[in-house]
């Protein structure tokens, strides 16, 4: 069945009920923003489904012992709403939990290779925050209107991924179904339970749309990251207004200036931790997560301790003799496996080599000065040739997959070794890496994290290193020059599409404006941020406001090798340096803002005994099954990983860190 409304278009299948299609008509691509061969709207608990057409919908009835569930889907006035009806006919009590029932949402989350992906695939953000829920799904090319999914009745505290792993072999391609997890409640014999929805394609974040249009109530704050003793100002609105609200935090009532149907109140915190705030109003409840940070050079300095001290492997007989290895904090030991590279002692773990040295310049200590002197015997002995400037994938000079990505952050330790002892033969080198960059390692088909492409420029330059600075400054053009000839063209070796493929074009033009002053290199500029914004969104959450939907991370970088919305990993804190970009070539201050709360938000995964965690798991929980019995792959193998929980690895997540260091201090 189908229905075609003038402002959405929704199709059902007749059998199962289930929602096949969601369109907008004024999308000149028609995408559906439903995951083909889905189960939109299936309940978990209840398997069997009637279903019944209607004028300008269907309804769907399914029983499970003694629940009857009701389905109504019908489109009305532009808008697409789902109403879901759980009664309990039974003798006994049920109580209904985020174990125990979910709704399922599968969005079209993916990103095999197809024509005009970028208009035919979406990122969902996703907000629980009890009486006050969404799902917002917008498209990566930055299409102005976006699906937006409001709770309209009902509570919502959490929500899972359902992961098909025979669908896709690489999980980067694949984010799964949506499934969200009510509050826990009882329903009485005789009663029932509502969940309703309503989908429409908007302009405006849901983030303000919720106030007027929905559940009536907000909470926000001008910041979800602090330093302790810094300054929180907080929000609260209600359009039914807040006669008898109370905010509190951790239990304690918070004090708060009431004007009309709005509620300002400040926080500072002195202890560090996180801290929820709860607002209740009118039987009502929605709640903001904030965290409470130690001063940044403390943070480095226990982290530099953690490295040197737990971190590096001494043993003269082997050929990781001074390297940095991932932790295991759940074993108190180290790990390493060169096969599964993302393990492995070099790549990305040349992160805590950097933080290191960052440490010494804020505060020298000879036994860490000992240890990166260690670490860089390591790294000159067996992944980095100083003569020819080329990076290894791994030791012994491994280079089976010449990789491009590892040459920025080897050349960024090597900045930081001349920024601690002023040698020049340390910027040398890390003028050589970038360099073969572009000449061996072919690195101007792709943009890289971590290309300090404009501060090497002018270290070179304060340092009279002409030849090098020119050969650098060619390769700058020219990757910049690239770019603007190819300006909806994008590669990367690795993954199909993800928030820093655009950013990163961003922090070359950006750099290229810089040292040129030639105004062409802005040009593109604001469309490809534009679309980095499709990939975050402003849920009241330090682990997730402003951060891009990454669902891959974990598996590759954490013990849990699990996939699912890792935030913040650390590369969630990329857009931090675009951004700060930004402002620094007149963007204006808002940028300098957001890329301040972007470093802060990825701060928490650095705890106060200087471990440092891969990432954060932000579902309940992500379950991992197969469609396909006959599907083998040791890579994606079906099991269910618990979430809300940092990973017990310490392994790639230094560079936020470092990223942090150098634009806040």
């Amino acid at each position: 069945m189908k229905i075609e409304a003038k402002d959405i278009i929704v199709s059902f299948d007749n059998e199962t009920g289930y929602t096949t299609e969601i369109i907008n008509p004024e999308d000149e691509f028609k995408m559906n923003f439903v995951l083909e061969n889905s189960d939109w709207g299936r309940v978990d608990g209840f398997d069997e489904y009637n279903v019944q057409e209607s004028e300008n919908g269907i309804s769907i009835k399914s029983k499970n012992n003694d629940l009857t569930l009701t389905i109504e889907k019908i489109v009305s006035k532009g808008k697409y709403i789902e109403k879901y009806t759980v009664t309990n006919d039974g003798y006994a009590d049920f109580f209904l939990n985020r174990d125990n029932f979910g709704i399922h949402f599968p969005y079209n989350c993916t990103f095999e290779k197809k024509e005009n992906l970028q208009n035919n695939s979406c990122i969902t953000s996703v907000w629980c925050g009890c009486d006050v829920a969404w799902m917002c799904s917008k498209k990566p090319s930055g299409y102005d209107e976006f699906l937006t999914g409001y709770v309209t009745e009902g509570s919502f505290s959490d929500y899972s991924l359902y992961y098909d792993v025979s669908r896709v072999n690489m999980g980067a391609n694949y984010r799964g179904d949506i499934v969200l997890l009510p509050d826990a409640c009882v329903i009485l014999s005789g009663e029932s339970i509502i969940f309703s929805f309503v989908f429409c394609f908007s302009k405006t974040s849901p983030d303000k749309e919720i106030l007027n249009a929905y559940n009536k109530m907000r909470i926000s704050a001008d910041k979800y990251s602090v330093f302790s003793g810094e300054k929180i100002n907080g929000l609260f609105e209600c359009i039914d207004g807040i006669d008898d609200l109370v905010i509190s935090c951790n239990g304690d009532k918070i004090d708060f200036e009431k004007q009309g149907n709005t509620a300002k109140f400040m926080l500072v915190f002195n202890n560090v931790g996180e801290k929820t705030i709860v607002a209740y109003t009118g039987g009502k409840k929605t709640f903001m997560k904030i965290n409470v940070l130690n001063p940044l050079e403390d943070i480095l300095i226990k982290r530099a301790e953690f490295i040197t001290k737990k971190q590096q492997y001494l043993n003269e007989r082997s050929p990781y003799n001074g390297a940095y290895l991932i932790y295991d904090r759940g074993l108190d030991c180290l790990y390493c496996d060169e096969i599964f590279a993302d393990s492995n002692a070099c790549r990305e773990r040349l992160s805590m080599g950097v933080v290191v040295l960052q440490a010494l310049q804020k505060k020298y200590d000879q036994f860490m000065f000992d240890s990166i002197s260690k670490h860089r015997e390591f790294v000159e002995r067996e992944v980095f040739d100083k003569n020819t400037g080329i990076v290894f994938n791994g030791i012994g000079r491994n280079n089976k997959w010449h990789r491009a990505y590892n040459y920025p952050w080897m050349a960024v330790y090597y900045i930081e070794w001349y920024n601690l002892t002023k040698e020049k033969k340390y910027l040398k080198s890390a003028a050589k890496i970038m360099i073969a960059y572009y000449e061996d390692a072919n690195g101007g088909r792709q943009e890289s994290p971590c290309m300090r492409l404009a501060e090497l420029y002018w270290l070179l330059e304060a340092e009279h290193m002409c030849d090098l600075q020119n050969k650098l400054k060619e390769c700058i053009y020219s990757h910049a020059d690239r770019i603007l000839a190819n300006a909806n063209s994008f590669f990367s070796s690795e993954v199909t599409c993800t928030q820093f493929m655009f950013c990163g074009k961003v922090n070359v033009l950006s750099q290229a404006y810089m040292i040129s002053g030639d105004n062409k290199y802005l040009e593109f500029i604001p469309e490809y941020i534009k679309r980095a914004k499709a990939f975050y969104a402003h849920q009241p959450d330090y682990h997730i406001n402003l951060l891009a939907v990454r669902y891959w991370d974990l598996f590759w970088f954490g013990k849990s090798k699990s996939y699912g919305d890792s935030m913040p990993q650390w590369l969630s804190s990329l857009p931090a340096e675009t951004y700060d970009f930004m402002h620094k070539i007149g963007f204006g201050a808002e940028y300098k803002n957001m890329s301040e709360e972007v470093l802060k938000n990825n701060l928490c995964a650095f705890l106060d005994d200087g471990f440092a965690s891969a990432g954060y798991l932000v579902p309940y929980k992500v379950d991992q099954y197969s469609s396909n019995p006959e599907y083998k792959n040791v890579c994606m193998q079906p099991k269910v990983t618990y979430g809300k929980k940092f990973d017990d690895f310490a392994n790639d997540q230094d560079w936020a860190l470092y990223y942090a260091v150098k634009l806040l201090s």
